[in-house]
């Protein structure tokens, strides 16, 4: 591949963001066998399906930033969320995103492994943060999002699980009104506040 062709590439993700699809690099006349040519040559890395990022930010972006990439709506929840906010000692081996009902459900890449929950906009739309990362804004949920939802899913998750984040969140810094406002509106204060009072 002719440095020139390099070139117009890194100009081409200059402009239009870390990840680029299979169709903006078309428009600039790579065909598929130059695409082909740049990931064998190292200078291109394939995520999925028609979307693909430079070698030089794989090496450096991480996990929760390419998911954003690929998944702007998608919320980092649960168990990475909770490792996210040191509230868990738990290492997930796949990283949780939550989206809207109504959003189809997106292809996944191979890397990094990432389970999808869906619940209807309103819920959705409580408790997300976005953190400012190097290549990407990340949406996560906010503590006492964590830990509502973790309470909510404690059959599938384990409540043991759901106690230990719980009494990370006590140790730490809280905000019981907002805790409790969400409970509330998630339906699980019945459930949380006496396991919250144990440990006031």
């Amino acid at each position: 591949m002719k440095q020139t062709r390099v070139d117009k590439l890194d100009a081409i993700f200059e402009s239009g963001g870390q990840v680029i699809r299979a169709s903006i690099l078309s428009k600039y006349k790579f065909c598929s066998k130059d695409i082909a040519e740049l990931i064998a040559d190292g200078y291109l890395v394939k995520l999925k399906t028609g979307h693909y990022i430079r070698q030089t930010t794989m090496a450096e972006i991480s996990e929760m930033e390419l998911v954003a990439l690929l998944i702007p709506q998608g919320v980092i929840s649960l168990i990475s969320a909770a490792q996210y906010h040191n509230m868990t000692t738990i290492n997930p081996l796949v990283i949780s995103i939550t989206i809207p009902k109504d959003m189809r459900t997106p292809v996944l890449p191979d890397h990094p492994p990432i389970s999808v929950y869906k619940t209807i906009r309103k819920v959705y739309e409580i408790g997300i943060e976005v953190i400012p990362m190097q290549f990407a804004g990340v949406k996560v949920y906010d503590r006492e999002r964590t830990l509502c939802d973790l309470f909510r899913m404690r059959l599938q998750i384990g409540e043991d699980v759901a106690i230990e984040v719980l009494k990370s969140y006590m140790a730490g810094a809280k905000n019981l009104q907002k805790l409790f406002e969400y409970a509330e509106i998630l339906q699980i204060k019945g459930v949380l506040r006496p396991y919250v009072e144990a440990l006031i």
